[in-house]
Parts: structure tokens; C-alpha cells; sequence
């Protein structure tokens, strides 16, 4: 039987499954690109996503979606893993779809979830020897066992955040897949791009058509999306980091400081001095 120490590294098309220890050195700080990421903890760790320092404890679950920087330099020195998947990897169904296109990867912060009854011996059980005895086994026999290990780690939390979520559930999934991937874009490119046309050549779509179903989906036009995104980004270097405002304002793309502080009055009714005091 393959045991967790012999197991080692499992990588396919479009998934990954790393234990901590031997997490490849180009995987340590990463923006997330098209991979959606969980970190499940058995020891209390720190990782940062965009920025922002998280405290995981033991026997917790992180779910990060794709396009978000991770640093997880810190993750050698624990107990845990990390599973990194795509949509193409995932996305079978139109369950499939609601659940990853959900607030459980695209919410405003990272989702934290504790679950005592599911520590590292049952971990062990249900994926990690799971994971790997299917990959002695072939392709096709690993590709449904890692698409079912994956989806008994979503399903409760998933229905944990949308018992919890004020938003109704979009009914056409494929205008909900748009809007996320819209947001996947809009946390790679933002700094770069502020204008609608650029996200909708991306996405094969119209300007016109992009802002009706942001509207539909979110309540919001994809021009404030994007704003968001690149003040929720700017706020976390003020907060997070010693860089000056006037380095900041490099980094988020900003030709003239002036021209950033401004933005962040208009975005967040403070001054960047003020947020990075408060």
C-alpha cells in the first residue's frame, strides 16, 4: 500500500497535490494563474495571499482562487498539503461549475474552514493513499478519483458559505463562468489594464455584453469590478508592506503619485497615509 511518506508529489493536467515538505521550489511564491488552491493544515501555519498575512490553524482548510498571489514559503517547516486544480480539470457538470464559480473561491477574502473531525489520519485515508494507489492505476481510473477527492473537500464547505451567502445563486451558469473568469483576468491583469475593452477581447465578448452580465450576476458594471480589484490590491500594499506610496503607486501601475493618492480618496474615502496608520 502506498503510504503517505512514499507517496511524494502528483502532478497531471490541470492538478496538483504537493505535501508540505516537498513542495517544488517554483511553487513557494506564485501568483495562482488558472489553479485553483486548497492548503489543508495539521499543524498551525502562516501563508500570504495578496498581501495579507493568514494564521491557519490545525485542521483547517484555505481555499484560494485562481489569479490571487500566494506566498508559502512558510509551508516546508509544517504538516499539511496543497492541492491546486483547474476548471478544465474540474468542471463536469453544472453542479461542478456553481460550486468553484461560488464565493467559496471568489469571495472578497479567502474562505477559512475548521473541521476537527477531519485531521490528518482521515485525511490520509480518504485522499492522500486514495490519490495515490489510483495513480498506479492509470490516467483515467487517477482523473475520476482525484476529481471525486476534490469534490468531498469542496461540498461542505461550499454549502456552508451559501447557506450563509445574502446573494441569490445565478441561474445560467454559463454567464456565472464569464463573470468569474472576468475576475480571474481582472487580478492578473489590473494593474496593467483599467478598461473594459481589454477584458472583453480576452473573454470573446463585447464591452456592452460584459457590463450587462456583471450587472445581472453582481449588481456592479465590470468598470467598478475592476477598480475594486486594484484598490483591494493597493490598500493591502498601504497595510502589508514598508514600500512607500510613492513605490506602491509604481507597483499598481500608477505613472504619478499624485494620481494614486487620489484614486484612493475617491475609492476608499481615506488618504493612503491614513490607511496605513489606522
Amino acid at each position: 500500500m502506498t503510504t503517505p511518506d512514499q507517496l511524494g508529489n502528483i502532478t497531471a493536467a490541470g492538478f496538483r497535490f504537493f505535501d508540505f515538505r516537498s513542495i517544488p521550489h517554483q511553487y513557494i511564491e506564485q501568483t495562482g494563474g488558472d489553479f485553483f488552491t486548497i492548503i489543508k493544515t495539521f499543524e498551525p501555519i502562516a501563508i500570504v495571499v495578496e498581501k495579507e498575512n493568514y494564521h491557519l490553524r490545525a485542521n483547517q482548510m484555505i481555499f484560494v482562487g485562481p489569479g490571487r498571489f500566494i506566498d508559502i514559503s512558510d509551508l516546508r517547516a509544517g504538516r499539511g498539503y496543497l492541492l491546486c486544480f483547474t476548471a478544465k480539470f474540474y468542471e463536469r457538470s453544472v453542479g461542478d461549475t456553481a460550486i468553484i464559480h461560488s464565493p467559496l473561491f471568489f469571495g472578497e477574502s479567502p474562505v477559512l474552514y475548521h473541521d476537527s473531525c477531519f485531521g490528518e489520519q482521515v485525511f490520509n485515508q480518504q485522499i492522500t493513499i486514495r490519490l495515490g494507489r489510483a495513480r498506479m492505476q492509470g490516467d483515467y481510473m487517477f482523473d475520476l478519483v482525484a476529481h471525486h477527492c476534490v469534490e468531498s473537500l469542496l461540498l461542505d464547505v461550499y454549502h456552508e458559505v451559501s447557506a450563509g451567502d445574502q446573494v441569490p445563486q445565478p441561474k445560467n451558469t454559463s454567464d456565472m463562468g464569464l463573470v468569474n473568469h472576468f475576475s480571474m483576468l481582472i487580478h492578473k491583469h489590473c494593474r496593467e489594464y483599467t478598461y473594459v475593452q481589454f477584458y472583453a477581447d480576452q473573454l470573446h465578448v463585447t464591452a456592452r455584453k460584459l457590463t450587462d452580465t456583471c450587472l445581472a450576476m453582481t449588481g456592479k458594471t465590470a468598470k467598478s469590478m475592476i477598480l475594486s480589484v486594484l484598490v483591494q490590491q493597493a490598500v493591502r500594499y498601504i497595510k502589508h508592506t514598508n514600500l512607500s506610496i510613492s513605490q506602491i503607486s509604481y507597483e499598481m501601475g500608477f505613472n504619478d503619485e499624485s494620481n494614486f493618492r487620489n484614486f484612493v480618496k475617491k475609492q476608499t474615502g481615506h488618504i493612503p497615509r491614513a490607511l496605513r496608520e489606522s
